[in-house]
């Protein structure tokens, strides 16, 4: 699993991993981990692999989603455990499932085990309507209603509260296990490494660099093809590089202002990813130096060598 602020080159050198790999004999599945590239349409802005590499090289959890649906973390792993388990069931259970992005709740949660499959979904509308029966019909209804369609939920509820027994209820009604565990940790063996740049300066360098390629790319045509087909309170849409595409479109910034806001924000983001995975329990940090990202991927491929999909 490689993590890490963004900009310092996570996605090559996990393409070109998965090209070590691949000479060692070893088969790999790459697994985008970044909340943002999961929606269809954001790519420049959420710098994904092309579309001409991904046809080469898929990659997982990428384009997977609309941005104007909810999206969760257990959307997500549900996602990557389908695609990794898919991978194992083809090879045999050999092989590595290289796991790159900046996401660092979804990284955890595919460690850690956070409850899959939407475990406890929830929806205002089927809690309220639940409430409106207890009000009029009692809990009698709402307990038969439960013993049909989870016994086992409902006996564990019997004594317990209305407000637990309308959340059971509601969670049941929406096809998720109010009786599952928080946590199931990843079986196999893992390697979870942080790769960074320690020149701080040139790091924010690139990150500036960065902003102004998306722009040049196309980022402002991006974010108003995206603003005509979408809601205008998508959450997506104020995300950094979006928000100030959409400010310039507006003429409410000009375009040198929106570039650096933009690598502003992204510092910002870099600076709080750093501290996130301060608190992760990682097998170590590669720093780039200014390196290629094949001669990191070099430093990786002993831990990877270390584990396998089993």
């Amino acid at each position: 699993m490689i993590g890490g602020p963004t900009a310092v080159g996570k996605s090559a050198v996990a393409l070109a991993l998965a090209d070590v790999l691949d000479a060692a004999g070893v088969g790999s599945v790459l697994v985008s981990a970044d909340s943002r590239q999961v929606f269809r349409g954001f790519d420049i802005g959420t710098d994904k692999v092309s579309a001409e590499i991904r046809a080469v090289r898929p990659h997982a959890c990428i384009d997977i989603a609309e941005a104007s649906e909810p999206f969760t973390l257990y959307n997500w792993l549900d996602a990557a455990r389908a695609a990794i388990g898919d991978h194992a069931q083809r090879s045999g259970g050999e092989g590595i499932a290289i796991v790159v992005g900046g996401t660092g709740l979804y990284q955890r949660g595919l460690l850690k085990g956070f409850l899959s499959g939407g475990a406890r979904p929830s929806n205002p509308l089927i809690r309220s309507q639940l409430e409106f029966q207890l009000a009029n019909a009692g809990r009698e209804p709402l307990d038969t209603e439960l013993r049909e369609r989870n016994p086992a939920a409902a006996e564990a509820v019997a004594t317990a509260s209305a407000r637990r027994l309308i959340r059971t209820l509601e969670i049941v009604r929406l096809g998720g296990d109010p009786l599952a565990e928080e946590e199931n940790p990843w079986p196999a063996p893992t390697a979870y490494l942080q790769i960074d740049d320690a020149d701080l300066e040139r790091h924010r360098a690139a990150i500036t660099a960065r902003v102004r390629t998306q722009f040049d790319d196309g980022l402002v045509e991006e974010t108003e093809q995206l603003a005509a087909r979408l809601p205008a309170d998508t959450p997506a849409l104020s995300g950094i590089g979006y928000r100030e595409a959409q400010a310039y479109l507006d003429q409410r910034i000009d375009r040198e202002r929106a570039i650096g806001t933009a690598a502003t924000r992204t510092w910002a983001y870099a600076r709080r990813q750093r501290t996130w995975y301060r608190g992760e329990e990682l097998a170590g940090t590669i720093a780039t130096d200014g390196r290629s990202a094949a001669a990191i991927a070099q430093d990786l491929l002993p831990h990877a060598l270390r584990i396998t999909l089993r």
